[in-house]
């Protein structure tokens, strides 16, 4: 299983919100890129960047951040936030992102999502972010008709072969993962499975890891100090 660590960006800050809320946010870093140097030197293989401006706007704001981080760091980035256009996903693609998330045009336009699919394959992740069993979209402001599983469903059936699963009620709550979901998940696809919310202990990290899971997206905790990331690497190993 694969631990990524998190750097969600606003303003040009490494932030975290709380559930999402952009009102409810605690600035941690002001320059991404030390945060991106840190991971690196505590054994990360792979960062995962959110771009929490361009997921509210649909535009992608962190492009240039983005680029220095992949030339200072040398590991595979992959990035989410704003990618509503094939030109967007393309821009990131261009400056060496490795893999690029997709959230509300899963939800809103499965015609340019397969598109997708069929030019880039893997690198293309699909971003799933539920609340009460619906899917949010737009940054998580606003709530779709869409269901979860259901959605999963249809997504394997175009071709998807990584999601990211987020109960949005957890994300940054520094609780626990929404185990429940997770294990449906496991059941009802063989797609590539990571998760991401709520995680707060490295026994959380070890549960997952027993579920089957991929991979884990950690973000607070680390911030916090409640999970080190060397340590945590090690111990899924």
């Amino acid at each position: 299983m694969q631990i990524i660590p998190a750097i969600d960006i606003k303003n040009g800050k490494c932030v975290r919100l709380y559930q999402g809320d952009y009102d409810k946010e605690t600035v941690y870093y002001d320059d991404p890129l030390l945060v991106a140097r840190k991971w690196k030197k505590n054994g990360a293989k792979s960062i995962h960047v959110v771009d929490l401006d361009g997921a509210k706007i649909g535009k992608s704001q962190v492009v240039e951040i983005v680029k220095r981080i992949i030339e200072e760091v040398k590991i595979p980035v992959e990035v989410g936030g704003g990618m509503r256009d094939l030109s967007s996903v393309e821009k990131l693609l261009n400056i060496g992102v490795n893999r690029v998330i997709l959230g509300t045009i899963a939800i809103e336009d499965p015609d340019l999502l397969k598109q997708l699919i069929d030019l880039y394959g893997e690198r293309m992740i699909v971003s799933l972010d539920a609340k009460n069993g619906k899917l949010m979209k737009k940054g998580w402001l606003e709530k779709s008709n869409f269901n979860l599983i259901p959605t999963v469903k249809q997504l394997e059936l175009m071709g998807v072969k990584t999601i990211i699963y987020t109960d949005t009620t957890r994300d940054g709550t520094l609780t626990e993962p929404n185990y429940e979901s997770i294990k449906l998940l496991r059941i009802v696809t063989k797609m590539k499975l990571i998760v991401a919310g709520g995680i707060s202990s490295t026994n959380q990290v070890k549960k997952l890891k027993d579920l089957k899971v991929d991979g884990v997206i950690i973000g607070k905790a680390l911030y916090e100090r409640n999970i080190d990331l060397k340590e945590v690497i090690k111990y899924v190993s």
